[in-house]
C-alpha cells in the first residue's frame, strides 16, 4: 500500500468514526428529559409515559411533580416517598406526558416550583 493510499484509508476511517459519533449523540440525548428544582429532579422517559421524581437533597423538604398528561383530567402527581434515601418515585401514565411542574415543599410559605414543557 502506498503512503497516499494509507493516508486516504486513515482519513476515510476517521471520518466514518466521527459520523457515527454525530449520529449517535442525538439519539441518546432525546431518550430522557429531566427538569430540576435545585438538585431534585423529575424525568420523563423516551416513551413519554414513564416518569420519575427524585429527592436528591437531605434537607427534610419533600419533592413532588405534577404531570400534564394527554387525555387526563387530573391525579397526575408523583412524589419521592422515601425522601432523599436511595430510590425515586415513578409511574407509567396511559397517555403522553406534555409537561410537568416539579416542586419542593418549603417549611414556611408555598412550595417552590419550576415548570417544563416537552
Amino acid at each position: 500500500m502506498s503512503r497516499f493510499t494509507g493516508r486516504r484509508v486513515a482519513s476515510v476511517l476517521a471520518g466514518a468514526g466521527a459520523l457515527v459519533l454525530i449520529v449517535a449523540v442525538p439519539a441518546q440525548a432525546a431518550s430522557y428529559f429531566r427538569g430540576y428544582e435545585g438538585s431534585d429532579y423529575a424525568g420523563v422517559g423516551a416513551d413519554r409515559r414513564w416518569v420519575e421524581v427524585c429527592d436528591m437533597e437531605k434537607d427534610g423538604n419533600g419533592v413532588y411533580a405534577t404531570f400534564i398528561v394527554r387525555g387526563s383530567t387530573g391525579g397526575n402527581t408523583v412524589g419521592d416517598g422515601n425522601g432523599s434515601a436511595a430510590g425515586c418515585g415513578n409511574r407509567t401514565f396511559s397517555g403522553d406526558v406534555l409537561g410537568f411542574s416539579i416542586c419542593e415543599d418549603q417549611p414556611v410559605g408555598n412550595s417552590s416550583c419550576r415548570t417544563y414543557t416537552l
